[in-house]
């Protein structure tokens, strides 16, 4: 008897039953490279996930940056422009939400002038460079986290891959210690049977579910549930299936896992245990 219509066919579990029911080495080679096919298609999947979630945090980062950048500029003008016209004689209050705005004209009221003593007794309004210094100074008094903004970039922190994944592996195994059935000392083996996830997410939402009535031998639902509960109550994207882990049995790939539970520290470490 021939075989189906592979191509129609996205359920690996159904390919697989199908592989080991096939004897013919034809069929088994067609089977093997459409479970391939999908499993390809499933890892492009999870990969622009990955990349839509991290392009957003950098969009918004980088769109904040820029908001104090300009707000930053806004009023270096605005105390330059005064340097510039200041002559210490006009009492009107100085109307800043022009430059908030973005918008500078001719016709702004001026402050008045810082008063600097002359030869003579006489005053004279400060220069450009002393208004600037001026308003650092304020600015640093008055905010304090706005500090280095202007001033090169700090050099990160430089972590080696080891050590960023030895830190995800003690994070995640003090986050489920004392847990029944959980062992978190790798990623591959001590998350195959689900619990591991399922720990990880209780631990900040206890009452999400009842820990302790789950069974280890039941992979496909602990797998569904950890996914399920740290979507719905975290926003974290489920970056595994559960039928890719239920495929690759007791040792899933660990950079699969690996790039989840980074998932999971992002969205839950800090989150404070109920």
């Amino acid at each position: 008897m021939g075989l189906p219509d592979l191509a129609a066919i996205a359920d690996e579990s159904v390919l697989q039953q199908m592989l080991d029911n096939a004897s013919d080495f034809d069929e088994r080679k067609a089977i093997r490279g459409r479970i391939r096919e999908i499993k390809e298609d499933n890892r492009k999947k999870m990969d622009e996930r990955m990349k839509k979630s991290d392009g957003a945090r950098e969009e918004m980062l980088k769109f904040k940056v820029q908001q104090a950048e300009d707000a930053k500029q806004r009023y270096l003008s605005m105390y330059n422009d005064a340097a510039k016209t200041g002559d210490g004689s006009s009492s009107k209050q100085w109307n800043t939400d022009t430059y908030k705005s973005g918008e500078t004209t001719a016709t702004t009221p001026r402050p008045a002038a810082v008063a600097v003593k002359v030869a003579g007794g006489s005053k004279a309004p400060p220069s450009a460079s002393a208004a600037r210094n001026a308003f650092k100074q304020a600015d640093k008094a008055n905010n304090p986290q706005n500090q280095g903004l202007s001033a090169p970039a700090a050099k990160p922190v430089q972590r080696s891959p080891t050590a960023i994944k030895d830190m995800l592996l003690q994070w995640a195994a003090k986050m489920t210690e004392g847990y029944p059935n959980v062992s978190v000392t790798n990623f591959s083996g001590s998350w195959a049977n689900g619990l591991a996830f399922c720990a990880l997410v209780h631990h900040f939402f206890p009452d999400a579910f009842d820990f302790n009535a789950l069974d280890p031998a039941n992979r496909k639902h602990n797998l569904g549930l950890a996914f399920k509960s740290a979507e719905e109550l975290a926003d974290i994207s489920p970056l595994l299936e559960v039928d890719d882990m239920l495929m690759m049995k007791d040792k899933p790939d660990w950079k699969c896992v690996f790039c989840y539970v980074q998932a999971l520290y992002r969205g839950l470490h800090q989150r404070t245990p109920p």
